[in-house]
């Protein structure tokens, strides 16, 4: 504990954030919504062709089932969140209280870790 580089663990910290520049993406933010609400909409089909009637009879079980199918999908998509940020809030508090566990990485060049290729013929 004579110098701040034995336990600087900024680099193992810096892991956990996310990257300035990143846009999340469409399938990646409407994902839980879109299939929930498909599956939703698809059970009332799916027993209508079983029962040999119209795929779109009964509308309003249809529209329901898809709006229940909608809610669900948004309650999975923010337990995902919460979820996520719980690992990596006692993931930053891991790496705080226990520095000794993350040493500083060596930095090798590719010619230090490659072994050199002898051909054999």
């Amino acid at each position: 504990m004579s110098d701040g580089k034995e336990n600087d663990v900024s680099w193992a910290l810096k892991i956990l954030e996310r990257e300035p520049e990143y846009v999340e993406s469409v399938w990646t933010r409407y994902f839980h919504q879109g299939w929930c609400t498909m599956f939703g909409v698809l059970v009332p089909v799916t027993g209508n062709f079983m029962y040999r009637r119209p795929l779109w009879a009964g509308i309003q079980t249809h529209i329901a089932l898809g709006i229940i199918g909608l809610g669900v999908g948004t309650y999975l998509r923010k337990r995902e969140i919460e979820s996520c940020g719980r690992r990596d809030a006692l993931l930053r508090d891991y790496i705080i209280r226990h520095p000794e566990d993350f040493p500083p990485p060596n930095i090798k060049k590719w010619g230090e870790v490659l072994v050199d290729w002898v051909p054999m013929r």
